[in-house]
């Protein structure tokens, strides 16, 4: 879908590329942004919707910035969501038995 958030992954030979690139851009770092250095390129995810990556790809010349589309994210999340349950596990009053340990 197009409203849908994607996660991307922006690569570049230098923390100074991926600062340029981004610099003003409209896009999502999450809670905790984080620069990894793999295999001597520098890596952050971002997370956007298609259109915005689009217009940020058309907007930005930086042939050091590679961007991969790695999944949509809220497809992702609406299927995590499906994992949860709707009744109240708690109603019995019996405490729910699990890999906890009990004290």
């Amino acid at each position: 879908m197009a409203d849908d958030v994607h996660r991307i992954e922006l690569r570049a030979k230098s923390i100074e590329e991926l600062r340029s690139f981004l610099d003003g851009a409209d896009v999502d770092l999450g809670c905790r942004p984080v620069v990894r250095k793999v295999g001597g390129e520098y890596v952050v995810e971002i997370y956007a919707p298609l259109p915005a990556v689009e217009r940020l790809r058309s907007a930005r010349s930086a042939p050091g910035v590679t961007m991969t589309v790695v999944e949509n994210a809220s497809e992702v999340g609406r299927a995590r969501q499906a994992e949860v349950g709707s009744g109240n596990r708690f109603a019995a009053r019996i405490a729910p038995s699990g890999l906890g340990i009990k004290e």
